[in-house]
């Protein structure tokens, strides 16, 4: 009896770890949905900073959870906001990370929306022909597929591949209207009001009022389902005025798109509303009203100089996050290796005590190879511990250098190619191996480069225009040879490891 009352008992308890186990997993997965819940919404209000904030806090626990799929699902996020941020190099890391997790393995649907961010990781590095094969791919995985999520990205990879091939463009329109028609209107109204105001602006220059038309019904759709953000409804407006040289209603449009933003909390310091600021600079500008022209232009360059400085901001802090997400696998990489040196001592302890029961006969010989076994233990322990210190203080020298050329790089010092080729002192001699004739300017552009500056990134620290860099990019590819599809800033790198 007594036997069978503990076993009812070992059951129960047993019973109520599992509960409690499952309970846990179920809420940690309910605070992974919610912040990437929250990423979600960031994105949509163009805040690309706390999108990728919210979905590295949901990648931590989901990491801890071990669960492969909410994993893959937090990397594919934390991937979309890189890209957004204009750090695809970053992007593409965790877009590998998520291509390694088992899920992503077994799902189309994620393994397409991976596709798309590596996609526009592509279009944004200047590499259109590697953004044109992987639209097609997306389509391939897909096609066929009658998942919500799925259906939504097929019709919006067809109006991406339509944007790219202009006379195929309403073959393309055609097969997106074909998808979202799978759907009921209230799961896709957004991607509906999004398609007739695609349809719209395809359509402004050579039938206006067809365009017109479609801009009414993208507005429509969205009232009718009470979204709340309507500033592209409105720009769209605004532009038919506009084209229609109709000033004081596109103006009046603008104006509302502007107040839509503000009552919204959408971030102001992204492109669409810095330009509304413009377009109403030019339309005063053709009125003849000097005094709003010059106001509102006032208007939009500040937002421009506060966009440049937020997004640095926004990239500061980016990095930052993950900056300390190394940190951490340092110092989880730090505990394993403290977990080995520790079960080494064990062992060797271990081994001693079997030693002396050995030779405990003969004490003075047992007394010899304790001295000398601990004398290797402690000669061991110092090498780990003097090879432990130089590695950090190597690592220490090489990341305050490489900061130092950065630093300089970012403020255009006339000290910064001196200092690069102190921490890079093989990178000229090697550059003028391959191409003798290059001149100063043209190996302190290969620098830029070669640290991973972007032209928008030169043209700004350099204070020159964006075409006098890309052209002066261009000219050095020609004498390099190098192909149209290489990335000069790995190219540089592999000349410079390859000669070494």
């Amino acid at each position: 009896m007594i036997t069978t009352n503990n076993l009812i008992r070992n059951g129960i308890v047993f019973f109520a770890i599992i509960l409690s186990n499952f309970a846990f997993c179920q809420d940690q997965f309910k605070k992974i949905d919610n912040l990437l819940q929250k990423a979600e919404k960031s994105r949509q209000e163009f805040n690309n900073l706390d999108q990728l904030k919210y979905a590295k806090q949901a990648s931590v626990l989901a990491e801890k959870s071990g669960d492969s799929k909410k994993i893959t699902e937090c990397y594919y996020n934390i991937a979309r906001a890189l890209s957004f941020l204009e750090l695809q190099k970053e992007s593409f890391i965790y877009i590998n990370k998520a291509y390694q997790e088992p899920y992503s393995k077994k799902s189309k649907l994620i393994q397409a929306q991976l596709k798309e961010v590596k996609a526009f990781n592509y279009y944004s590095l200047g590499l259109t022909s590697q953004f044109d094969k992987e639209l097609p791919r997306i389509v391939k995985l897909l096609k066929g597929e009658n998942d919500k999520e799925a259906i939504i990205l097929l019709q919006r990879t067809y109006l991406n591949i339509g944007s790219t091939k202009p006379d195929s463009a309403k073959y393309y329109s055609q097969l997106c209207y074909n998808e979202l028609k799978k759907l009921p209107e209230k799961d896709s109204h957004l991607e509906l009001s999004d398609f007739y105001r695609y349809k719209g602006s395809e359509l402004l220059e050579t039938k206006p009022d067809s365009a017109f038309y479609y801009y009414q019904k993208s507005i429509k759709i969205n009232q009718k389902y009470n979204d709340p953000i309507l500033f592209f409804n409105y720009t769209s407006f605004g532009d038919y005025y506009a084209s229609q040289k109709q000033y004081n209603e596109a103006i009046d449009y603008y104006e509302k798109a502007i107040q839509n933003i503000k009552d919204q909390s959408i971030t102001p310091y992204h492109f669409v509303n810095n330009d509304l600021y413009d377009k109403i600079s030019d339309l005063y500008g053709k009125l003849g009203n000097k005094e709003k022209q010059n106001e509102y232009q006032s208007t939009y360059l500040d937002l421009q100089k506060k966009l440049l400085t937020e997004r640095n901001k926004n990239v500061e802090h980016a990095l930052d996050i993950l900056l300390k997400d190394k940190e951490e696998e340092y110092k989880t990489s730090e505990k394993q290796r403290l977990i080995w040196i520790s079960i080494g001592v064990l062992v060797l302890i271990i081994l001693f005590f079997f030693i002396y029961r050995i030779l405990r006969k003969n004490l003075k010989h047992k007394e010899t190879i304790i001295k000398e076994a601990t004398s290797s233990l402690q000669d061991k322990e110092e090498i780990i511990y003097q090879k432990s210190f130089e590695t950090q203080e190597l690592q220490q020298k090489v990341n305050d250098a490489y900061t130092d050329v950065i630093e300089l790089a970012k403020k255009n010092d006339p000290s910064f190619y001196f200092r690069f080729q102190e921490v890079y002192p093989e990178f000229q001699k090697k550059l003028l191996e391959h191409s003798r004739n290059l001149r100063t300017s043209e190996l302190i552009l290969c620098a830029y480069t070669f640290l991973g500056f972007t032209i928008k990134d030169i043209a700004e620290y350099t204070f020159k225009s964006v075409n006098t860099i890309r052209n002066r990019k261009q000219n050095l590819r020609k004498k390099f040879s190098m192909q149209t599809e290489e990335d000069m800033g790995i190219w540089l790198r592999n000349l410079v490891v390859n000669k070494e």
